[in-house]
């Protein structure tokens, strides 16, 4: 989970579901204890209505007449509330018309003024023990039942429920809702420096200018400071490079000058031109090896396209006599994060190879694939000798009758090695030599 925003939300989330169930179970339980509870009170309640209408019937035992009953429901046979007197023996002394011939509760004798509550299945059931003292004023121990279906207890917990996780569940969706815009909010100075970042890394301006909360403020002061560096050394290196080749470039023509003027003997003058050739040449691409730029911190990205028509436009001029072909198979939408100078040399070298060792034809292909740039360069020549790898250090040539020094592809192997990539040289579709080239960028 790489997004700043996605990790609050999930974390958030997380937490506000958790709450929200904890809250939820925890007053679901609290009602669900309430409702039981009023419901004890009113069948105790209900209870003591039918020990006020008690009384000793003709046997001496406890009955409630059917005309003093408290609820009448007791007198409606499956209304749903039952009540009944047992003796101390289990056996039955009176019952509501209403009680049914099989009891939906087995019966145990209740300690005197004790009560019992349970819910058993569908129904609700309370127990109380008590002594009567008969017409003897002898002591009676009877157990008084009340049952009632909890049918009704049960819609109405079903009621609940529903209603509190309904407005449980939009709280939830609403706290959401509010938590969304308090991490838009407080992501705002991120997504202005981002934006601020790719206007840097386009040229649209040249430092981190927006002011931001003191947590970024560093981060924001370490960036400009390293950009700035950046810059100053690079503009530091390639004037001291310029100083060089510029130092350089005055003695190397004196000798030349020398060499083709003073010196009358052919083969000497021949023996001289090579080495001050091969200084020269060497002196050229060290200092365009010392000039590499590399990866810079956010730079801009690079068409490849143009480069490549510019470049291929430059070396049908070159090798007119051949008549060479160039195929580009390049998108204009590709743009790769390198040094444009860096691009220049990389393509200008390997089109320049290719062509030289070309019969008529030469392809260049790129693509990229997240931040992996594969370029291959196609020839239709002769292709590359054995042990090839042979040709990518600095001096080697595959044949020694072609002019050039041998440093082409050891320059573009050096400028690869600068972006961490790699390069191949295969046998091409063209039936020359391939080069596939592959780096980040």
């Amino acid at each position: 989970m790489t997004s700043l925003r996605a990790r609050q939300l999930f974390a958030a989330s997380l937490v506000l579901t958790a709450f929200i169930a904890l809250c939820g179970a925890g007053l679901e339980q609290a009602f669900n204890s309430s409702a039981l509870q009023a419901e004890e009170d009113k069948l105790q309640g209900l209870a003591y209505a039918l020990l006020g209408a008690a009384e000793a019937n003709d046997n001496g035992d406890l009955g409630i007449p059917e005309t003093r009953l408290p609820d009448p429901r007791l007198a409606s046979p499956q209304s749903g509330l039952q009540a009944a007197i047992v003796n101390d023996r289990g056996g039955l002394i009176w019952g509501s018309p209403s009680l049914a011939d099989d009891w939906p509760l087995t019966l145990a004798p209740q300690e005197v003024g004790t009560w019992r509550f349970q819910e058993q299945g569908d129904w609700f059931s309370l127990t109380f023990g008590l002594r009567w003292l008969d017409r003897a004023d002898a002591p009676r121990r009877y157990t008084l039942l009340i049952i009632e279906n909890n049918a009704s207890f049960k819609a109405q917990l079903r009621t609940y429920r529903r209603t509190l996780w309904g407005w449980l569940g939009g709280a939830a969706l609403g706290l959401l809702a509010v938590q969304l815009l308090v991490l838009r909010w407080s992501l705002t100075p991120l997504r202005k420096l981002t934006k601020e970042l790719h206007n840097i890394e386009t040229d649209q301006q040249g430092n981190i200018e927006a002011t931001y909360p003191s947590e970024l403020t560093p981060l924001t002061d370490a960036l400009n400071s390293m950009i700035q560096s950046e810059r100053n050394q690079q503009t530091r290196y390639r004037n001291a490079l310029g100083d060089l080749a510029h130092s350089l470039k005055t003695p190397l023509a004196v000798l030349h000058g020398v060499t083709d003027e003073d010196v009358k003997d052919t083969n000497l003058r021949g023996k001289l031109r090579e080495p001050l050739s091969r200084i020269q040449a060497i002196t050229d691409y060290q200092l365009r090896k010392a000039a590499t730029a590399g990866r810079r911190t956010l730079s801009g990205p690079v068409a490849m396209r143009p480069l490549a028509e510019k470049i291929s436009g430059a070396l049908q001029k070159v090798y007119a006599d051949k008549n060479i072909k160039f195929s580009i198979n390049i998108e204009p939408t590709l743009r790769v994060r390198a040094d444009e100078g860096d691009l220049y040399e990389l393509i200008g070298n390997l089109l320049d190879n290719a062509a030289k060792w070309c019969k008529s034809r030469v392809q260049i292909s790129a693509n990229l694939s997240r931040r992996n740039v594969e370029l291959i360069i196609d020839d239709d020549g002769p292709g590359f000798p054995e042990n090839a790898e042979n040709l990518l250090q600095r001096g080697v040539r595959a044949d020694n009758q072609t002019p050039g020094q041998g440093i082409g592809l050891a320059a573009v192997n050096d400028l690869i090695g600068v972006y961490d990539g790699k390069i191949e040289l295969q046998r091409g579709p063209l039936g020359g030599g391939r080069v596939l080239i592959q780096f980040q960028a």
